[in-house]
């Protein structure tokens, strides 16, 4: 990698960093603090892009509408998270926070992998697009028809989710494609100490908690901080989301 795009890496990191000691003091609600820390560097790492983009940003925004809101369903169900909101909430359990915080969480690590990793290499998004499409509608539908039939049959844990929506495409992905993986590594430890000091800060200032039930957690700020958590999101949610976007969506190279 270019000493040049190393820098940018400290950039954005240090933005990040100072933007949380920043939030740490003012105190602010889950949607300034998205606004404050999150969305400024995501934005700078979509400007310094070229040909990946729309690709990008189409697949970001379907993930959004039709993955994230089940998931957000089954697992505040089960209360494996709670958040502050001052929106309405979708079913009373979707967050407009927790959607553009999704949204962000998709974008910004293609994005960031996109730039610094595959070199945001062709404009052309693959026929297989269709199917990943297919299989979020499917998503959707299946739960929404399963909550107004039975909540409990949606009501997923941490385990449970991590278990239909990571763990078995990653052994599918991975496992056609263990080269990927490493692709992986670097836009992985990246966003799990950017999420990770991030959570520390939200979790300190009160915009989201975990109240339910986990494999092993310790105590921040005297508040409950999952392992499960640090587990799944960091180390799992990135490498699957890159290669279902290789996958479904790129040249799977």
């Amino acid at each position: 990698m270019k000493v040049e795009k190393i820098k940018k890496i400290f950039l954005l990191m240090g933005y990040v960093l100072i933007a949380c000691a920043f939030m740490l003091w003012l105190e602010l609600g889950y949607f300034f603090t998205l606004l404050i820390i999150l969305v400024p560097p995501t934005v700078i790492n979509f400007i310094w892009l070229k040909d990946s983009r729309f690709k990008i940003t189409i697949f970001s925004i379907i993930t959004v509408i039709l993955f994230a809101p089940p998931i957000e369903i089954s697992a505040r169900l089960a209360d494996v998270w709670n958040v502050q909101t001052m929106f309405p909430q979708f079913l009373g359990l979707v967050s407009v926070e927790n959607m553009i915080f999704a949204f962000i969480n998709f974008f910004w690590i293609l994005v960031f992998y996109e730039y610094f990793i595959d070199g945001d290499r062709g404009k052309i998004i693959s026929k297989r697009f269709k199917y990943i499409v297919a299989l979020f509608c499917l998503l959707s539908v299946l739960t929404y028809s399963l909550y107004v039939y039975n909540q409990d049959i949606v009501t997923l844990n941490y385990f449970q989710i991590a278990f239909i929506i990571l763990i078995i495409p990653a052994v599918a992905i991975f496992s056609k494609k263990p080269k990927l993986l490493k692709k992986t590594i670097l836009p992985t430890l990246f966003f799990a100490l950017v999420f990770f000091v991030y959570e520390l800060v939200a979790l300190k200032i009160g915009n989201w908690w975990w109240p339910g039930d986990y494999w092993l957690t310790f105590t921040v700020w005297g508040e409950i901080f999952p392992v499960d958590d640090i587990i799944i999101w960091y180390f799992l949610s990135t490498p699957v989301l890159i290669g279902g976007y290789e996958f479904f969506v790129d040249d799977w190279k």
